[in-house]
């Protein structure tokens, strides 16, 4: 049982710095507030434009860890598809640095 403590935790301290950083912000996005109204740091919509690409994409994701599948389309078609592939990517990150360092153990 201990040696499998101290595995966990050797894991846990050395997951890849991306692996981390993504699950980190999908985590932020997941606990924010659908209804706060923010500053936009978009040099499109702080330019002017009334059409920016990715504008949307961050409260889509929050709209759809939320519950709310149907509004998190509406503001951003590929909101879900960011989830799903930033999940893989994470999984993936984790699974390689396993295969890898898991031996060492």
């Amino acid at each position: 049982m201990a040696k499998r403590i101290f595995y966990i935790r050797k894991t846990l301290k050395y997951l890849p710095f991306e692996a981390i950083c993504w699950f980190g912000a999908l985590a932020l996005l997941g606990f924010s507030d659908t209804t706060a109204h923010h500053f936009s740091l978009c040099p499109l919509k702080n330019a002017g434009f009334a059409f920016c690409p990715g504008c949307g994409l961050g409260r889509s994701v929050t709209l759809l860890f939320h519950g709310d599948i149907a509004a998190s389309f509406e503001m951003h078609p590929l909101g879900i598809f960011a989830v799903i592939v930033l999940s893989f990517r994470i999984v993936d990150l984790t699974r390689q640095y396993l295969q890898y360092y898991g031996k060492s153990y």
